[in-house]
């Protein structure tokens, strides 16, 4: 069951200034609230005068904007007022302020009592010694208990007596929240604890093993320490196209050095290049207009990289057979696009190569594509990942191998290009017949 309504606790210690991971403590509450079906937020402080000091932040931030985010502040003294006139739904989410928690967790306090005849609480630990995460699942009739603890007690703060005080324990369902993230970062410990959880977040489902075990614990420390710079995701695009343009350039000027150093830059930008989808999950700023830049940006540095290796090899030795070789790699990667363009739009499944490489990896378990030529495929497509790609160019061109190198993407790109057409055809056949 969707819960549609947040009452936050504002702590008294919590300001705008300190921040997890690019966000302010509110501000991650709201938005991971916002994500989950939450629409009508009401802020709870202690202090009336706290109000522009809580909400200016938050009216001023684009984000908020774009999700229709406009919460009510609402001092303790006033906190009752709002049980009558019909303003506290049915069912609402307690949170405290500074709540981070997995999606899991919501979806086991919004499932946990199908009868809607208890609040649920979320804990952390066991059955026999576990403390409140900071988070219930209400019945609008609580409210009323609730607005009187709070007000009696003359704080937000949940605290173990006063959790029990507003939550008797023959009124609830208890929900454990076992390994699913969720807890109210009070502490330092808590905050480490809660930017371990919040950077496993960015890792993508779908990266390789190679990504998951080189290229995603280095670009998530970059990520980390870019955040604390309030970088944004496009910024980081930028300069990981930038990288990307300088590295082809530099494979265009011909020798090993050059070569050498391109091609390093080549794997510094994909690496880097996780940076952006990762500052953009942690902070909310997923666009539509960001994810076409990043996609278009990495197509044109492969491109152009590879544009430039066999005219630097032509520069070095003078030999027209590496431009021979350039040039059909070229129109073998032009070709590849193109159909990747059409086959991505008809059936959905993603604007880039990490998608086509999925799905040709799990090309063998389908009817039709159980052939020798196809299971070859599936092995072997994650070597056209751009992480291992990278890695590899860099290895190879830097122990002098660059004219081999050019060699084996003279062979692959059109093997690509080609398997590519038989592929996306015979996919396309299958998808309107199950249609």
């Amino acid at each position: 069951m969707r819960v549609s309504q947040a009452v936050i606790l504002i702590s008294s210690g919590n300001r705008p200034g300190s921040k997890i991971l690019g966000l302010a403590p509110l501000e991650r509450t709201l938005l991971a609230a916002s994500q989950s079906g939450v629409k009508d937020f009401i802020l709870v402080a202690v202090n009336a005068e706290d109000e522009a000091e809580i909400l200016s932040p938050l009216l001023r931030d684009k984000r908020f904007r774009e999700r229709g985010i406009q919460p009510e502040f609402v001092p303790l003294a006033r906190l009752a007022e709002l049980g009558t006139g019909g303003r506290v739904k049915s069912r609402f989410w307690l949170m405290e302020d500074r709540l981070v928690c997995s999606p899991e967790n919501l979806t086991k306090a919004s499932s946990a009592d199908p009868s809607l005849s208890r609040d649920v609480l979320v804990m952390n630990g066991t059955d026999g010694e576990a403390s409140f995460a900071g988070l219930a699942l209400c019945l609008g009739g609580s409210f009323a208990r609730i607005a009187s603890v709070l007000a009696n007690r003359g704080t937000t703060e949940l605290d173990p007596k006063t959790t029990a005080e507003i939550f008797p324990p023959s009124r609830v369902q208890v929900v454990i929240a076992g390994p699913d993230f969720c807890e109210s970062v009070k502490s330092q410990t808590a905050v480490r604890r809660a930017h371990r959880y919040l950077i496993g977040t960015a890792r993508k489902p779908t990266d390789g093993f190679y990504s998951r075990n080189v290229n995603r614990p280095i670009s998530t420390f970059l990520t980390s320490q870019l955040l604390k710079l309030n970088v944004t995701p496009m910024e980081i695009s930028v300069v990981v196209l930038a990288v990307g343009i300088l590295s082809g350039w530099l494979e265009g000027r011909g020798g090993y050095r050059n070569a050498a150093l391109g091609a390093l830059l080549f794997e510094i930008a994909s690496i880097i290049d996780g940076c952006d989808g990762e500052n953009a999950r942690l902070t909310y700023r997923i666009s539509k207009f960001g994810g076409t830049f990043d996609i278009a940006g990495d197509a044109a540095t492969f491109v152009f990289f590879f544009l430039n290796l066999p005219i630097g090899l032509y520069r070095t030795s003078r030999n027209d057979f590496w431009l021979a070789l350039g040039a059909l790699s070229f129109v073998s990667m032009i070709l590849f696009y193109v159909q990747m363009g059409r086959f991505t739009r008809r059936t959905g499944i993603g604007n880039n190569i990490v998608a086509i490489v999925k799905d040709i990896e799990k090309s063998s378990e389908r009817p039709g594509f159980a052939g020798k030529l196809d299971w070859a495929a599936a092995k072997i497509a994650p070597i056209y990942r751009r992480d291992f790609f990278a890695t590899w160019a860099f290895i190879i061109i830097a122990c002098g191998g660059a004219g081999l190198f050019m060699g084996i993407i003279a062979v692959l790109a059109p093997v690509e290009a080609v398997y590519m057409y038989f592929y996306s055809r015979r996919r396309l056949k299958e998808a309107l017949v199950e249609a």
